[in-house]
């Protein structure tokens, strides 16, 4: 746990927080349950770590944590999650879900058990998303990270 945990913390402070994507202001970040979803490469990943500094909290409390790390091929999401909520965790950023096989279930049961907990997940792969079992909709704000406009590239290029 404390690897992960630490992990997170070198991440979120080393992401810059100079320019944020157009999504970043919409999502309505106190839902309990937040899904994004893109393309790669679209900034899923820099949000995810821009909003974990933004909440200035310690990695015990805000975490990020990418389920393609090779800590979750020998651990469990739910039984990680768990020992983070009983240190304290109350924000939960998890990248790249499809990378974990029944991501799903295991965001389901967490939303069902700790009703303090806030989890936003990220998936780069839309179809794969889609055609998890279990059925998160009911349950996450969904949203969708389009590539950037001319008006965000320039923007982003020459703070325009």
């Amino acid at each position: 746990m404390d690897d992960i945990l630490n992990k997170s913390m070198r991440l979120v402070r080393k992401v810059q927080t100079g320019s944020i994507r157009y999504l970043f202001d919409k999502i309505l970040w106190n839902n309990r349950l937040i899904g994004i979803k893109g393309a790669r490469g679209m900034g899923k990943t820099t949000m995810l770590l821009q909003k974990t500094k933004a909440l200035q909290l310690p990695p015990h409390q805000a975490a990020y944590w990418t389920l393609d790390d090779l800590f979750f091929t020998n651990a469990s999401l739910v039984d990680t999650a768990v020992q983070f909520y009983n240190r304290g965790g109350r924000y939960l950023f998890l990248d790249e879900v499809h990378k974990y096989p029944g991501w799903s279930q295991h965001i389901k049961n967490l939303y069902d058990l700790y009703d303090d907990l806030k989890i936003v997940f990220t998936g780069s792969s839309i179809i794969d998303i889609a055609k998890e079992e279990v059925d998160l909709s009911r349950r996450a704000l969904m949203y969708t990270l389009d590539g950037m406009s001319y008006r965000e590239y320039l923007n982003f290029k020459y703070q325009l």
